[in-house]
């Protein structure tokens, strides 16, 4: 997450600079400077944020379920299996296993549940719990299952992809107006200067660089959204 706190810093600088030399006021500059820097830090820093966790726990959701159960119809152990499905654990997954290290290995299935949060993982506890208690090929029994994580790791990834492509467009776009606004000062420099005389002529300016901030954050609620089905858990305690 410090490569994106990096972004956000270098993002509201440039968007100083852009006010200060579009409007030749520093005060303005300085304005959007401590706006834009605000609503990234408290804001647009914790959507971001919320949403690369949700992203890679699908991902990790997805690469525990297939490893265990694939591990689980071989070797017929939960301990083998459990192992085998967080080899390849992310930092964060890391991170909440090292607490679960007392725990015995039923306790540690069951409470992933909490920290995934998804509907597909209760979905693969009620299998683990029907292949316990009935026996059979786990493989046979987990075939809906596993299509259906299959389904929401592609849905992530796809999403993705979109909002990567989305994401470019919507930089693109924005890039092309400020570089005509700057081709405006420093193209036509005495007729925008003499334009800054006029009072109404700055009033649409700071409407403008606030349009700016306001589609930059409804961008970011579409950017960040993930259509994956949640398992509200906590609603149930």
């Amino acid at each position: 997450m410090k490569i994106v706190s990096v972004i956000g810093l270098i993002s509201a600088f440039l968007l100083a600079i852009i006010v200060y030399l579009t409007t030749n006021n520093y005060i303005f500059a300085l304005v959007f400077l401590f706006i834009f820097l605000g609503y990234f830090m408290v804001i647009a820093y914790k959507m971001i944020k919320k949403y690369l966790s949700r992203k890679q726990r699908c991902h990790d959701c997805y690469k525990f379920i297939n490893s265990f159960l694939i591990t689980m119809s071989v070797k017929e152990s939960l301990t083998e299996s459990f192992s085998s499905g967080t080899i390849n654990a992310s930092l964060d997954f890391k991170n909440e296993l090292s607490e679960l290290e007392n725990m015995v290995v039923e306790d540690r299935i069951i409470y992933l549940r909490r920290y995934f949060n998804l509907a597909i993982y209760k979905m693969f506890l009620n299998v683990l719990n029907i292949y316990q208690e009935q026996g059979g090929n786990i493989l046979s029994m987990s075939e809906s299952l596993m299509h259906e994580s299959t389904l929401v790791e592609e849905s992530v990834n796809k999403s993705s992809n979109i909002g990567i492509k989305k994401l470019t467009e919507f930089l693109i776009l924005w890039i092309l107006t400020f570089f005509v606004l700057l081709f405006m000062r420093f193209g036509m420099k005495e007729f925008y200067l003499n334009m800054l005389n006029n009072n109404m002529f700055i009033v649409c300016l700071l409407i403008f660089f606030l349009f700016f901030v306001l589609s930059f954050h409804l961008f970011l609620i579409n950017f960040t959204k993930l259509a994956i089905k949640e398992d509200n858990i906590n609603e149930e305690d």
